[in-house]
């Protein structure tokens, strides 16, 4: 009999062969156990994607409930509306939503503001109000405050229709926004 150390497997079976099972619960559980997954990769020379494959499917239960899932559209329109509407501050916010970052929801506001952007300019009724070139560049009061209240209206709109998606969402149990199999 020989008095061999038992040591945790090298990894690979062959150049390109599987990880061996062995090799996998040592990662796993060092991971588990406390070990940032970062430091992991680099000790036991693995991919950041192997390892969140091998955490997704032997990780402890614990493990996966840390990790952040995606904050549903309906969600984040509700946190955004509140700070808006400054029943909330950005810090209340991300500590009741318990996201990462305040900066989430300043990112949040500026993708939203960015596709009302989109939807305005891709609306042809908004396209066909648009006023001519050929007039004078000065506009009269009348014309300001008529611009403004339409400006208003449309606003208001938006947010009604948001609203209405949001409810039938959250009612019918689909994604209405997220076309099932679009390209991403």
């Amino acid at each position: 009999m020989s008095n061999k150390k038992q040591s945790i497997p090298t990894g690979r079976n062959g150049a390109v062969g599987h990880y061996d099972k062995a090799f996998i619960e040592a990662v796993v559980n060092a991971v588990n156990e406390g070990l940032s997954p970062k430091v992991a990769c680099t000790r036991y020379g693995i991919a950041k994607n192997t390892l969140s494959g091998w955490m997704k499917y032997y990780g402890s239960v614990a493990y996966r409930q840390r990790r952040k899932l995606p904050v549903p559209a309906a969600i984040k329109r509700k946190i955004l509306r509140a700070v808006e509407q400054g029943s909330m501050t950005v810090q209340e916010a991300t500590i009741a939503y318990q996201l990462k970052s305040h900066t989430t929801i300043y990112r949040w506001k500026k993708e939203l503001k960015q596709e009302n952007a989109e939807l305005a300019a891709s609306n042809p009724a908004l396209m066909d109000k648009k006023v001519p070139d050929n007039k004078p560049a000065g506009s009269t009061a009348a014309e300001v405050k008529a611009l403004q209240q339409a400006l208003q209206d449309a606003e208001l709109k938006i947010a009604a229709l948001n609203m209405l998606i949001d409810v039938a969402e959250e009612q019918l149990k689909i994604n209405i926004r997220k076309k099932p199999g679009a390209k991403q």
